[in-house]
């Protein structure tokens, strides 16, 4: 852009309708679905070392820019569909580390996302707060994501749960941070008419719910 004014004009005007689709909408808190599938993905991509920086100059990057800015369609497009997705569903979640258990768990959830039957059920818990149970028949495999869910003391977890008329499967534990808000992809396999609850339970989990669920979601 430092050799074409054109190109210079054309990249103000794209920020200036940037900034307008911005205000054009109102600020929402954020809800609890996208970050989660964002970040799985971000974590489940393969990253390269940046390379070092080309540098051209003359008319060959002249022409490079110009054929770039003439597609302001498809940029401005790009433009409005990333402030729709910021906006319309954001979330708050805790950062994914790099750690190979959590690789797979992103992975799991990105694959749930990407499924063509993926089904959202959102609930709001008792005492506040919002728990969104994704999940994907044809994988038999289901997260769940929360948000506002109060801490537990040392001796105490929350422990996930397939319920159904045959009883109760373990499914793994929910660690929620001092935040409220974490994400899960359930262990072992979902079953056709499961519904998925969380229970209170000693450190170390138990086999079976010693106690009635504080949040239960049937799938659809």
């Amino acid at each position: 852009m430092d050799v074409s004014a054109e190109a210079r004009t054309e990249a103000a005007e794209f920020a200036d309708t940037a900034a307008l689709l911005g205000l054009a909408v109102d600020p929402e808190t954020p809800l609890a679905t996208l970050k989660a599938s964002i970040m799985a993905q971000l974590a489940s991509t393969p990253q390269v070392e940046r390379e070092p920086d080309a540098r051209f100059s003359g008319r060959a990057e002249s022409i490079a820019q110009a054929r770039w800015f003439s597609r302001p369609v498809r940029a401005l497009l790009a433009v409005a569909a990333a402030v729709a997705l910021i906006v319309g569903g954001g979330i708050a979640v805790t950062t994914i580390n790099a750690t190979t258990s959590q690789q797979a768990s992103a992975d799991r959830l990105a694959a749930i996302y990407a499924a063509s039957d993926m089904t959202s059920i959102k609930t709001t818990m008792e005492g506040g707060g919002e728990a969104t149970l994704v999940y994907a028949s044809s994988l038999a495999t289901a997260a769940l994501i929360v948000d506002g869910m109060h801490s537990l003391p040392p001796d105490k977890v929350y422990e996930l749960w397939y319920i159904n008329d045959d009883g109760a499967r373990p499914a793994g534990m929910l660690n929620v941070g001092a935040d409220g808000t974490t994400w899960c992809v359930l262990e072992g396999t979902m079953l056709h008419g499961d519904s998925v609850g969380v229970t209170v339970e000693p450190r170390g989990g138990s086999t079976t719910p010693s106690a009635d669920p504080v949040l239960m979601i049937a799938s659809a």
